[in-house]
C-alpha cells in the first residue's frame, strides 16, 4: 500500500512538473513576441507622428503640392499622426503594463482599442474619398471642377472624423453596441466594394487613353494632363496597396460580415502592429512617388541639422 502511495505521489508530481514546464514554455514565445512588438512601436511612433506632419505641411505651405489629390492625402496623414500620437503609444502603454505584471488592464485595454478602432474605419473612409477623387478626375475630367472642390473635400473628411467617432461612442452603449458595429461592419465593406470597382474602371480608362496616345488622337495638352493624373492614380494604387496588406490579416481574422465587427481585444500584438505600421509607410510613399514633397522633408531636416543655411 505504502508503495502505492509513494508511486502515485511521484506521478502526480512529475505530470506537475510537465505541465508547469509546458506552461512556461507556451508563455515564453508570447512574451518575446509582446516585446518585439513594443519595441517596434516604440521606434516607430516618434517617426509616425513626425514624417506625418511634415506631409502635411509639405502640402500646405508648397503651392505645387496643393492639388485635391494631395489634399486628400494630406488628410489621410493627419489620421496617421492620429494613429502615432493615440493608438501606437496606448499599445505600448499596455503590453508594458502586462510585461511587468499589471494586474488591471482593463483602462490599457479600452483605451486603445478605441483609438484602433475608431482611426481605422477613419482610414477606411479616407481610402474611398480619395480613390473617389480619381475616379472623377480621370473618369470625368470635364466635369471634375464642377464635382470637387476645397470646401466639399473639407465636409468629406469632416463626415469621415464624425462617423467613426460617433460609431465607437454608440460601441460603449450598452443598447447600442449592435448597432454600431453594424455601422462599422457595412462601412467596411462599402469602402472595399467601391474601392475594388472604382480600381477597375481606372484601369479600363487608363488602358482606354493610352491607346488613345498611340494613336495620336488626342492634343498634346490632354497627354499632359493625363500624365499628371496617371502619377497621382499610381501613388495612390500604392497607399491603397500598402493599407490593404497592413489591415488584411487584422479584417480577415477578426471581421464577421454578418454579427458586425466584433472586439479586436484578441488580436494578437503582431497583427495590431502590422496595421499602425501602416501609418509609418504612407509618408514614405508619398517622399517616394512625389520629389516636391521630398525636398520640403529634406529641407526642413537640414535646416534643424544647420540653422545656418
Amino acid at each position: 500500500m505504502s508503495n502505492l502511495t509513494t508511486s502515485n505521489s511521484s506521478n502526480i508530481t512529475n505530470n506537475f512538473s510537465n505541465i508547469t514546464t509546458e506552461g512556461r514554455e507556451a508563455k515564453l514565445p508570447l512574451e518575446v513576441s509582446v516585446l518585439m512588438t513594443v519595441i517596434i512601436n516604440s521606434i516607430t511612433c516618434p517617426f509616425t507622428v513626425l514624417l506625418n506632419v511634415l506631409v502635411m505641411m509639405a502640402v500646405k505651405r508648397r503651392p505645387r503640392l496643393r492639388s485635391k489629390a494631395n489634399i486628400l492625402l494630406a488628410c489621410l496623414a493627419a489620421t496617421d499622426a492620429a494613429t502615432g500620437l493615440t493608438a501606437q503609444p496606448s499599445f505600448i502603454l499596455w503590453f508594458s503594463a502586462q510585461l511587468l505584471g499589471v494586474k488591471n488592464l482593463v483602462p490599457f485595454r479600452v483605451i486603445h482599442n478605441f483609438f484602433m478602432r475608431s482611426l481605422s474605419v477613419c482610414s477606411c473612409l479616407h481610402l474611398m474619398l480619395v480613390t473617389c477623387e480619381r475616379l472623377i478626375a480621370i473618369k470625368f475630367t470635364m466635369k471634375y471642377v464642377y464635382i470637387v472642390n476645397t470646401q466639399k473635400l473639407k465636409v468629406a473628411v469632416i463626415c469621415c472624423w464624425i462617423f467613426s467617432i460617433f460609431c465607437e461612442i454608440l460601441r460603449k452603449i450598452r443598447y447600442t453596441f449592435k448597432a454600431a458595429d453594424s455601422l462599422i461592419a457595412l462601412a467596411v465593406i462599402s469602402c472595399i466594394l467601391f474601392v475594388s470597382f472604382s480600381y477597375v474602371i481606372l484601369y479600363r480608362e487608363t488602358l482606354r487613353q493610352q491607346k488613345k496616345i498611340k494613336a495620336q488622337q488626342l492634343p498634346q495638352e490632354e497627354v499632359e494632363r493625363f500624365a499628371k493624373e496617371s502619377k497621382a492614380l499610381k501613388t495612390t494604387v500604392l497607399v491603397v496597396f500598402s493599407v490593404t496588406i497592413c489591415y488584411l490579416p487584422l479584417f480577415f481574422v477578426f471581421s464577421s460580415f454578418v454579427k458586425g465587427l466584433p472586439e479586436i481585444v484578441y488580436s494578437p500584438p503582431m497583427i495590431r502592429t502590422l496595421a499602425m505600421l501602416n501609418s509609418f509607410l504612407n509618408p514614405l510613399i508619398y517622399c517616394w512617388r512625389q520629389k516636391e514633397m521630398k525636398k520640403f522633408v529634406f529641407r526642413i531636416r537640414n535646416q534643424a541639422v544647420n540653422p545656418a543655411n
